[in-house]
């Protein structure tokens, strides 16, 4: 089980439950926080180094600070951002997703990585573009040094809305298609994965797992729609001290 949630490149480490960890979103039960240590100590990981960052559905990014090292136990520490920054090792950022995008951006030559909400809003606002700029003009990064992973999100193919505000736009138009009378599939996913492939980033690696439409991860969107309970799936970024 250890090995389906683990995903490392280099010195970078994603991890992420579903269902069978249980719901990981007080929100949405108060089993969450016992379910957030289970799968925690599941993975052989430190609770204490794993911090936890409240989106605002929006474009703010948050560059990490080395005082937050010096603090002993960061799992009840909040830090409200849509994107965290971060180059320090043993730093966990985490948060609860249904159906957005688990969006990381890491440069393997400089050990530096951020890790994003993607939602409609935050992708419409392009956040994932503004990432890739402060890693190009402030970190003065490489395309071909970085490493972009998408996570377990809903797919097009699931994702289903009345007039949404982007089909209209000229940048959109690959991505916004009607479906049936006034009900258009939007692939925000494509929309993130285009963007980067145009940069010639070589690597990309993308989640095959469709939330809308697995049921073996909670869905915001299959719940609307369905008598199923809701919840949030735990994931988490964060990089390994350096091996000698």
């Amino acid at each position: 089980m250890v090995i389906k949630v683990k995903e490392r490149y280099g010195e970078l480490l994603i991890l992420h439950s579903n269902k069978e960890d249980g719901n990981m979103a007080k929100k949405f039960g108060e089993d969450a926080d016992i379910n957030r240590r289970r799968f925690i100590a599941k993975v052989g990981l430190n609770i204490e180094r794993f911090l936890f960052m409240q989106p605002n559905n929006s474009d703010v990014i948050v560059e990490l600070k080395e005082d937050v090292l010096t603090e002993e136990n960061l799992y009840y520490k909040l830090i409200e951002a849509d994107a965290i920054v971060s180059k320090y090792p043993n730093v966990f950022i985490y948060l609860s997703f249904a159906d957005c995008i688990p969006f990381t951006i890491y440069d393997q030559k400089q050990n530096i990585f951020a890790f994003a909400h993607l939602g409609w809003r935050s992708t419409y606002l392009n956040l994932h573009q503004k990432l890739f700029q402060l890693f190009i003009e402030v970190y003065h990064s490489n395309a071909e040094d970085l490493i972009i992973h998408i996570g377990p999100c809903i797919k097009k193919e699931s994702y289903l809305l009345e007039n949404p505000c982007q089909k209209d736009e000229l940048a959109w138009k690959s991505y916004v298609n009607l479906v049936r009378e006034d009900l258009y599939s939007i692939d925000l996913r494509g929309y993130v994965i285009d963007f980067f492939k145009g940069q010639k980033v070589k690597q990309i690696h993308v989640s095959d797992i469709d939330t809308g439409s697995n049921l073996n991860y909670f869905s915001h969107y299959r719940s609307t729609y369905t008598d199923e309970l809701e919840g949030r799936f735990f994931y988490s970024v964060g990089m390994l001290e350096k091996e000698s």
